[in-house]
């Protein structure tokens, strides 16, 4: 039975990182998320300092 060499060992590591990292951009980029609630209108209150 043959055995592997080094280079295909060194091979095969480098196509499974590869693979690795490219399934997790995949997942950050395109996995939207979807909003729990809607947003709220907050009012902002200004102040005129009258010094």
């Amino acid at each position: 039975m043959p055995q592997m060499a080094p280079i295909n060992w060194t091979l095969l590591y480098i196509f499974i990182t590869t693979l690795f990292f490219v399934t997790i951009v995949i997942n950050y980029f395109l996995f939207i998320y979807k909003p729990l609630h809607l947003p709220l209108n907050k009012t902002v209150k200004s102040t005129s300092w009258q010094w």
